[in-house]
């Protein structure tokens, strides 16, 4: 790394964004209905337990991944690289360096 400085047109900065991917499924009502027997119906398990199971399903994750590069495009961040470090998917992306 030399001593030159590179003009402000010509100087980058990076971010590099680690992306989960959540495989778990979200709580069945009919599921845990089955488990016991059909003791408590969906329904009923459904309103005593709105928070676990009265959820709607999250977007495909196409769409948030859509929504996540666009936020970043909105910031001037370019994704220049996907790549793996180990089991990690790493999200390289890089813009004009802001003086």
């Amino acid at each position: 790394m030399g001593g030159t400085v590179l003009p402000d047109h010509e100087r980058w900065e990076y971010c590099v964004i680690h992306v989960n991917e959540d495989t778990s499924q979200q709580p069945s009502a009919t599921a845990a209905s089955e488990k016991l027997g059909g003791s408590m119906s969906p329904d009923f398990i459904e309103r005593q337990f709105p928070d676990q199971y009265g959820r709607k399903p999250s977007p495909h994750p196409a769409e948030q991944l859509g929504r996540f590069l666009n936020k970043m495009g909105s910031k001037g961040w370019m994704l220049t690289n996907i790549t793996n470090l180990g089991p990690l998917q790493m999200y390289i992306f890089r813009r004009r360096k802001l003086n």
